[in-house]
């Protein structure tokens, strides 16, 4: 997004009091130049058709998710096209040449598809949001139907951010000078356009990727816990040998009371087996011995009393140790995802929109490297 740094060059020529105006540039600083927008320019549109004809062409990534990724490269597709062309023109003869109406078509293309580009970012942090947080009954939301209003919505906002000023929302000075051509200088409407365009989404995607962090290290320790648990539930309660006791209520094989003396070890033989809540006991083969009112019943083998076997233990505890490494595996891969996410949207558009913030308030005081328009374009074409 190109915003109020268009005027200003690697040179400028003093004026007196007047104010600084429009140098002439040298030959090697133009040849620099249109090389490096001229890659920027190649590269923003084959990479971004790329994506595009992959998800146009291939069904199975014809996904919702896709269709904002792919509505996403065709906003940077038409920066790419639409835009960049203009900018490295105006950025090579250090003058704006294409007169007043191109000019705000310029910039409003310019603040309309960055603008956009942003709020795709944001539309997909939240389907991410929800598909993550809720799985379940997101699975019927998430409908082509949904990413419509998404996109439409990013679009929206993007064209009331970007159509203010040519309904006056300018100072007088944007436009006196006709080789220059600058965005709104008004300080409302810098501050409306920058939050609204940056500063807001900023905060929101942090928030939403902040809680997709949480609620995806949740669920990956919620697989270590379910992991540990079946451990304990493949492992067996030894009952002593009077444990079982007949009811003496004249009804015979109709009831047990049960007194349990629990000792832990492997369920080799799978006559006795704890459930998951550690309380019930489940008798898979039982025989009664006599018909006395205290009855024996000796378990079909004696396996499970027995200590188990080292290499069925040893066996179950790696199964464990492999679970949590992978469960803390796909978590630091979490965090070095979402690291990498939002790192490169901070890094790329933060000092931008500083600059862009700040120098309709003090122009005189920004440095002229800093507020260059090849400074503004370069981010928006790599995320």
């Amino acid at each position: 997004m190109d915003v109020a740094n268009n005027t200003t060059s690697p040179e400028r020529s003093p004026e007196g009091a007047g104010g600084p105006g429009l140098a002439e540039v040298t030959l090697g600083y133009q040849l620099l130049t249109s090389l490096l927008l001229g890659t920027l320019i190649l590269c923003a549109v084959s990479g971004n058709a790329c994506v595009i004809a992959a998800i146009a062409l291939e069904r199975s990534l014809q996904t919702v998710a896709n269709y904002l990724i792919g509505s996403l490269a065709v906003t940077d597709l038409m920066v790419s096209v639409l835009v960049l062309p203009m900018a490295a023109l105006y950025q090579v003869l250090n003058k704006w040449t294409l007169g007043q109406v191109t000019c705000d078509i310029f910039i409003s293309l310019d603040v309309l598809c960055c603008t956009s580009s942003i709020l795709h970012l944001c539309a997909i942090a939240l389907d991410r949001y929800w598909a993550i947080t809720d799985p379940i009954d997101y699975v019927n939301k998430r409908t082509p139907r949904r990413a419509a209003v998404l996109i439409s919505l990013t679009w929206l906002i993007g064209f009331l951010i970007s159509i203010p000023p040519m309904l006056g929302w300018r100072t007088p000075e944007d436009r006196s000078n006709p080789d220059a051509c600058t965005i709104s200088k008004d300080h409302g409407y810098t501050i409306y356009s920058t939050f609204g365009a940056f500063y807001i989404p900023l905060l929101l995607m942090l928030v939403l990727y902040g809680r997709i962090f949480k609620a995806a290290r949740f669920r990956i320790r919620k697989t270590v816990k379910k992991a540990e648990k079946k451990k304990i539930a493949d492992t067996c309660l030894t009952l002593s040998p009077a444990t079982l006791q007949k009811k003496s209520n004249g009804e015979p094989g109709k009831g047990w009371r049960r007194t349990v003396e629990p000792r832990t070890g492997a369920c080799v033989n799978g006559a006795v087996r704890q459930g998951e809540d550690g309380a019930a006991l489940e008798i898979i083969e039982v025989q009664r011995c006599n018909s006395s009112s205290k009855t024996h019943l000796p378990l079909p083998s004696e396996a499970c009393g027995s200590p188990p076997p080292p290499t069925f233990e040893r066996r179950n505890e790696k199964n464990t140790e492999a679970k949590r490494r992978m469960a803390l595996s796909r978590e630091r891969k979490t965090v070095k995802t979402l690291g990498i996410i939002m790192g490169t949207f901070i890094l790329c558009w933060l000092p931008f929109f500083i600059v862009a913030l700040v120098l309709p308030f003090c122009d005189n005081y920004v440095p002229l490297l800093v507020g260059s328009q090849l400074f503004g374009y370069t981010p928006g074409n790599f995320k």
